[in-house]
């Protein structure tokens, strides 16, 4: 039961979608936690064998149809996210009250710590998932004792920007269609859709100044619009946030632009340490949530880029250059230095003309290539 010990703190994790069929979609992911979960990047190989394991007696295992690349915990073979080389992305979010399904028959038993893995390894769209989850072709559950420790549900993306969430509800799989994109934390997904009911009232646009009798009343600033955005770090809050914002946004023409407004939004519900601060109940210690790393998957172009707390710098995985064969199994560090690209060393001058040189190549460069 290691796992088990890893996963005593909750979690606040955030996740979303943003895009549109042209030019694509780009999943976005924050990853909170108390303690540190040591995350490493993980490569798993279309044909990459299953076999039978993980809590309890499970016997459920299977041939990956799909390269995966996502993040792990504490040097485990366990997805906590990931995206495949077909554009489909899940990953782990905490739900306390989770009850996960009985199983009833041992070969289809399949344990709650290695669905995204299931997900990730054997479907193209959220469509084959819907489908999968429907004919039943697994049953996943976990001790009870696992259940009070790893409650979790998931949300699941593809290329084409059809998004679902996969919740375990009083011993029953229930899959929702997501048309807001959006997943975080408690309450149930149903509820968050509801909730956003509350603040249909928020635009983007500027207020118009009010007059009462004579005199005019113009707002404090500019984002008046949106006075009454949520912005604490509770569940209900980050998500109609990172709801509203990815609706807000103005829409990207290309899939980088789409890349750094998603970073963008996590920005937004980010976490420092110290900001949710709590004693845990068995040493009395302090313990504070803090934003360990964020990810964002270009479900277009099949780019994974990670961040880590503490670093700024992005680093990134094109799942189309990767030698897969040579990467199943293996688990990579994300660099912690620099936290910045210096550039005293082209403050002669040779910077600033290489910089204009490269901005005119770009320009005279044919259409769609900028050289």
């Amino acid at each position: 039961m290691f796992i088990v010990a890893l996963y005593r703190d909750e979690n606040v994790c955030t996740n979303f979608l943003v895009g549109d069929t042209t030019p694509g979609f780009v999943n976005g992911r924050s990853m909170e936690f108390a303690s540190d979960l040591k995350s490493r990047l993980y490569f798993q190989a279309a044909g990459h064998h299953f076999s039978a394991q993980g809590f309890g007696d499970y016997q459920f295992e299977w041939q990956g149809q799909h390269n995966v690349v996502g993040m792990n915990t504490h040097g485990l073979p366990v997805l906590t996210d990931g995206m495949n080389d077909k554009g489909l992305a899940t990953g782990d979010l905490w739900l306390p009250g989770s009850k996960y399904q009985k199983i009833t028959d041992k070969k289809k038993g399949l344990s709650i710590d290695r669905f995204a893995a299931w997900l990730l390894s054997s479907f193209a769209t959220v469509e084959e998932v819907r489908k999968a989850m429907k004919d039943g072709v697994v049953e996943v559950g976990a001790p009870v004792f696992v259940q009070n420790v790893l409650p979790l549900h998931f949300p699941v993306h593809d290329a084409s920007g059809d998004s679902i969430v996969i919740e375990f509800t009083g011993g029953d799989a229930l899959v929702y269609d997501n048309p807001v994109g959006t997943l975080t934390n408690q309450p149930p997904f149903p509820w968050q859709l509801e909730n956003i009911r509350n603040y249909v009232n928020l635009t983007p646009w500027n207020i118009e100044p009010m007059n009462i009798n004579g005199m005019e009343f113009s707002p404090t600033g500019h984002g008046a619009g949106l006075l009454g955005l949520p912005s604490d770090p509770t569940p209900p809050s980050r998500f109609v946030k990172a709801a509203l914002s990815a609706h807000f946004a103005e829409p990207f023409t290309t899939m980088d632009e789409g890349v750094t407004l998603a970073f963008h939004i996590l920005n937004s519900v980010d976490i420092p340490k110290g900001m949710n601060r709590f004693h845990d109940a068995n040493t009395g210690k302090t313990c504070s949530d803090y934003t360990q790393w964020v990810v964002v998957k270009d479900l277009e172009r099949k780019g994974y880029y990670v961040r880590d707390y503490v670093s700024p710098q992005v680093y990134s995985v094109d799942l189309t250059k990767i030698d897969w064969q040579a990467m199943d199994g293996k688990q990579i560090d994300i660099p912690t230095v620099p936290i910045s690209i210096d550039l005293d060393a082209g403050l002669d001058g040779g910077l600033v003309e290489n910089a204009f040189e490269a901005e005119s190549l770009r320009v005279l460069a044919p259409s769609g290539d900028p050289g």
